[in-house]
């Protein structure tokens, strides 16, 4: 199957015998797929300045089982500047979609979600919030969207003063029934993760507790490489 230039994204790559590369790619209308760029590691590839991750491409390949080949790649805009803290965010994002993903699976709307959360990383904007937000359409693409405008005991609207407890399976109730693995997190930090205006510390951690434990629900027991980088760093702005 020939595919002609699609919009995507390079999540990541790694080398591949001598001269060649696989890439983990995102694209806009055929999801994650794996690909081999043959020769792209060879000096005289004119190519190979575009092999950078988070950077908005043009890609055409062939499929042939599980993974492709690479045909075609071009630029259509600049790669994003990014570093510290916001580069990390977004080796975070890119985990998340080889992990969580499966391939061949189309999502118009995470691939948007994507973009958008590339964007605000790269003008520098909290990334706390922005990878909640991502979180959030990661989950739904998933078949996980999380319950945050009603009670799913009551049915009745989330009232902001409100404290809920989130059960991972079914959403916020205001009564946890002795369950020890929901999440307390107040209607507040609900309603602002629904509308994406995560924008008071005390919201914003209490989603991250939250988003943790339905992704971890799907990740399993082998830690992300993008956690302990950014521990890391934390770390070491403390001992400075």
């Amino acid at each position: 199957m020939r595919i002609p230039l699609n919009p995507c994204y390079i999540l990541h790559l790694r080398p591949y015998r001598e001269t060649s590369l696989i890439a983990d790619v995102m694209s806009r209308d055929h999801g994650r797929i794996t690909l081999v760029a043959k020769g792209a590691r060879r000096h005289s590839c004119r190519s190979a300045g575009l092999y950078q991750p988070m950077r908005p491409l043009q890609i055409a390949w062939t499929m042939r089982g599980d993974m492709g080949t690479l045909t075609g790649i071009e630029a259509t805009a600049a790669a994003q500047t990014l570093s510290g803290q916001w580069l990390i965010a977004a080796f975070y994002l890119n985990e998340l979609l080889i992990r969580l993903l499966h391939q061949h699976e189309s999502h118009p709307e995470l691939y948007a979600a994507y973009e958008r959360a590339l964007h605000d990383l790269s003008e520098m904007r909290p990334e706390e919030p922005t990878l909640r937000v991502f979180e959030k359409h990661l989950l739904l693409s998933l078949g996980y969207g999380l319950v945050l405008d009603q009670d799913f005991q009551t049915g009745l609207p989330i009232e902001p003063e409100t404290t809920y407890f989130y059960a991972l399976d079914r959403g916020p109730c205001r009564e946890n029934a002795k369950r020890t693995d929901d999440i307390r997190i107040s209607g507040a930090s609900l309603l602002a993760l629904q509308s994406e205006s995560l924008t008071d510390t005390a919201q914003i951690l209490e989603c991250k507790h939250l988003m943790r434990a339905m992704l971890d629900a799907q990740l399993g027991t082998r830690p992300l490489g993008s956690r302990k980088l950014y521990r890391q760093l934390v770390a070491n702005r403390s001992s400075n």
